[in-house]
């Protein structure tokens, strides 16, 4: 239920359209999706492994700290706090509002409810601001009162949105107004034949299908990880990659894949397509609920990088706190909430998330690369799950990563400079904190 909601966000409803424009073929936009999901899954059995070696908590920080040393793990986990998932919670929360507006358009409004001009970060309080710290307090405090409490959410709200995009496909298929010849022709080779396009149309697929490592940061809380992470990681992927190809079988079969192009709300177009009636408030609800599932993930893997930060002596010693009665790391949470809170309020977040996205990717590459270090640094490090098609599937997956940091370093150098920039403006403050330990 933490892959699967954290892997079903906004991405499966908007991405279709942008991947039309690119690639205007039924049988690319179903391949693109095939390879991103197929992706995924290298990534995933991949961190089963990882996983299951080192089932602590901490996720990236740990694989990428036993790999290639301290400081490496030290400025994954700094990207991490001060971006990847409080920027990310920022963006969600952000993004939640504008969806419940739909329902509630007072949180929509423009009015000034406070504003202060600094120098570097105006800030602006609009009634969505006030909403979006809010939620972002409330899930933290969810969290602080015990992992059972996040996770009996995270399943209500999983199941929930599994539901929504089930009975989207089978209410789409027998009752659905739609026509099977937009399948043809399946293939149009002289589109998918081209390298360049495939790839840029592989991008937003890319980010559809983002979070299918997020058990790994609880791996120690998870009972019996030798069994439990490797099922967790196989089966949350290919769930979500059953359900975003039949989703996406189902937009083709309401509307002509050339008449998808840009659209961007595509999950709204293709069920009005199909029922006859304009399906606004329905579509809302259920991105409502997928934003909310994926948040309340979000918020709740992140503090278990902080805490492991913490216990190596790399970050404030208070993180280490684990409440005595919830079991949770309660300041850490805490200290996320702060932080993602200021993001909002000085609208930084987007800012900072655009510049460090390249970093993110590159990151996500030294995870998995992660596997084939660690087994020639440390052939004695017990493996009760050993990953299916090593050494292909993580040098595939590198690859991969590698190749769109690369188009992205040649698309925006100005950008990736700035984002190399900000992580490394972690290097002095790993300094400080290793003197500080020594001490």
């Amino acid at each position: 239920m933490l892959i699967a909601g954290d892997m079903i966000g906004t991405g499966i409803f908007i991405s279709t359209g942008a991947i039309a424009e690119t690639l205007p073929s039924p049988g690319g936009v179903l391949l693109v999706w095939l390879f991103g999901g197929l992706l995924a899954l290298a990534g995933a059995l991949t961190c089963a492994e990882l996983a299951t070696s080192l089932p602590y908590a901490g996720g990236d920080y740990i694989y990428i700290r036993e790999a290639y040393g301290r400081l490496m793990g030290f400025l994954s986990g700094w990207s991490s706090f001060l971006v990847t998932f409080s920027g990310a919670i920022a963006f969600l929360s952000v993004i939640l509002n504008g969806f419940v507006s739909f329902f509630f358009p007072i949180l929509g409004s423009d009015d000034i409810l406070f504003s202060l001009a600094l120098p570097l970060v105006p800030i602006t309080v609009k009634v969505g601001t006030l909403f979006s710290m809010t939620v972002v307090l409330l899930l933290s405090g969810l969290h602080c009162l015990g992992v059972k409490q996040g996770t009996t959410m995270q399943n209500i709200l999983t199941v929930l949105k599994i539901g929504a995009l089930l009975g989207i496909i089978v209410l789409g298929i027998l009752f659905g107004n739609g026509n099977s010849s937009h399948f043809e022709p399946l293939f149009d080779w002289s589109k998918i034949g081209n390298s360049s396009l495939f790839g840029a149309a592989f991008i937003p697929v890319i980010f559809a299908y983002s979070g299918w490592n997020a058990v790994t940061y609880i791996a120690g809380e998870v009972e019996n990880p030798d069994r439990n992470l490797p099922r967790a990681l196989m089966y949350g992927v290919c769930i979500v990659i059953a359900l975003y190809l039949a989703i996406n079988a189902v937009y083709i079969y309401a509307k002509p894949v050339t008449e998808m192009k840009g659209a961007l709300r595509m999950s709204e177009v293709a069920t009005t397509a199909l029922f006859g009636y304009k399906t606004s408030a329905l579509i809302t609800a259920i991105i409502t609920i997928s934003i909310l599932g994926a948040l309340n993930v979000v918020t709740m893997i992140g503090p278990r990088i902080y805490y492991a930060m913490a216990k190596d002596g790399v970050f404030f010693h208070q993180l280490t706190y684990v409440h005595p009665s919830f079991g949770t790391p309660t300041k850490a949470i805490m200290l996320q909430a702060v932080w993602t809170c200021l993001l909002i309020l000085t609208n930084t977040w987007g800012t900072l998330f655009t510049y460090v996205s390249v970093v993110i990717t590159l990151f996500s590459a030294f995870t998995v690369g992660s596997v084939i270090v660690l087994r020639i640094k440390r052939p004695e490090l017990k493996r009760p799950y050993r990953l299916w098609g090593y050494p292909v599937l993580p040098i595939l997956f590198v690859l991969i990563h590698l190749w769109i940091v690369w188009g992205s370093v040649t698309q925006k150098p100005h950008d990736t400079l700035i984002g190399l920039f900000i992580v490394c403006l972690g290097i002095p403050v790993y300094l400080f904190w290793r003197r500080k330990a020594a001490k």
